[in-house]
């Protein structure tokens, strides 16, 4: 019969999720998968429209609330986990690194692999441009890196919020050093390249905002989370209006704030979306980066196999644009789902088998043998 220790494990309270963000990240990458998809395939009379002339403007916001989400999301699990210092560089690095992978893989030029290697410019500018998820690994890097070095939940907000004011507010020195030539040109495209369409500047502000918002939400315990975010941007918009600009050199300042306004209203209002949708936007939140990795060849191709992009071109009206947007949307969904939820399992087995073989040595007890 085996003895009682003297000594019981409790266990630690388990800080429920937080399902108004999970609401958030779905919100943001539905958005971005029906934006891509209508980017596509709806013809150039219909993106004329009222209705879609009022829905473009209002693309803009897609990629910072993605963007926003995922600092967000970041912030709140290094919170949970209280992770600092070389552990939690071990836990992102990886990921900074599979994120580049996925970025650069995704703009693989299948279709020009002779000019590429003949060092044709235009094809490794193609090859080279940030996205999205080049954007996420750099601004994940930064953000990591602030909070390996600053522990303190004080310090590390205010650490991240000077990060992030400053990134646009050096944007424009960066921008004219790229402008002015010398540098490589992975780094051109990763600062400030003119064909990349979310260089580090001043893109990761909206990750480290999202950061900021994740530390600081942790701290509001009398106010709901949705009504913060709502009365922050609405004040933020307010006061960019009143503000109405500024020097040529702040525009980048102003632009990245009215975004941020904007973000901060629709993911306020996402938060508040019923509960009873949290089954399924639960889980499209979780794997918001699955979704969007998914989607892009779907849209726009990949390598040499074409997209709706290429097949159908710019030839769908409205109603049936957005019927495609919506299949695109279901096709990611059936397969990324699957996948992240049987990653998930293997990951829980793997931790739980790490877990208990470190108990085993730090207890001195011997492994059992293999039959």
């Amino acid at each position: 019969m085996g003895g009682v220790t003297s000594q019981e494990s409790v266990a630690a309270p388990v800080e429920s999720r937080d399902h108004g963000l999970d609401r958030a990240r779905a919100v943001a990458v539905i958005a971005m998968v029906m934006g891509h998809t209508l980017d596509a395939v709806l013809t150039d009379s219909a993106r004329q429209t009222t209705g879609m002339m009022v829905y473009w403007s209002f693309r803009a916001v897609t990629a910072p609330l993605f963007l926003f989400v995922a600092g967000w999301a970041f912030a709140t699990t290094v919170r949970r986990t209280g992770a600092k210092g070389a552990p939690l560089l071990r836990r992102y690095l990886p990921r900074v690194g599979l994120l580049l992978f996925w970025g650069y893989f995704l703009r693989w030029p299948g279709w020009g692999l002779d000019a590429l290697f003949a060092g044709k410019l235009e094809v490794w500018q193609h090859f080279l441009a940030f996205d999205a998820l080049h954007g996420v690994a750099g601004a994940l890097l930064m953000g990591s890196l602030v909070l390996s070095v600053v522990h303190e939940p004080r310090g590390r907000v205010a650490a991240l919020s000077g990060l992030a004011l400053g990134v646009p507010l050096v944007t424009p020195w960066v921008r004219a050093a790229v402008n002015g030539g010398g540098l490589p040109l992975a780094l051109e495209q990763a600062l400030a390249g003119r064909t990349s369409a979310f260089p580090l500047f001043p893109w990761s502000a909206y990750f480290l905002v999202g950061g900021v918002t994740g530390l600081v939400l942790a701290g509001v315990k009398r106010l709901p989370h949705w009504l913060v975010l709502l009365g922050a941007g609405t004040g933020l918009l307010g006061l960019v209006s009143l503000w109405g600009g500024g020097p040529h050199w702040f525009a980048d300042v102003t632009l990245v704030l009215w975004r941020l306004g904007l973000v901060a209203v629709v993911a306020g209002l996402a938060m508040r979306l019923p509960a009873r949708l949290d089954g399924g936007l639960g889980p499209v939140g979780r794997a918001s980066l699955w979704v969007y990795v998914a989607h892009l060849p779907l849209a726009y191709g990949w390598s040499t196999f074409p997209g709706l992009a290429s097949r159908l071109g710019r030839s769908r009206e409205a109603l049936p644009a957005l019927g495609l947007a919506l299949c695109v949307l279901a096709i990611c969904l059936g397969v990324t789902l699957p996948l992240k939820k049987r990653y998930g399992l293997w990951r829980k087995r793997s931790s739980g088998a790490a877990d208990a073989e470190a108990a085993m040595a730090s207890s001195g007890s011997p492994r059992p043998r293999d039959p």
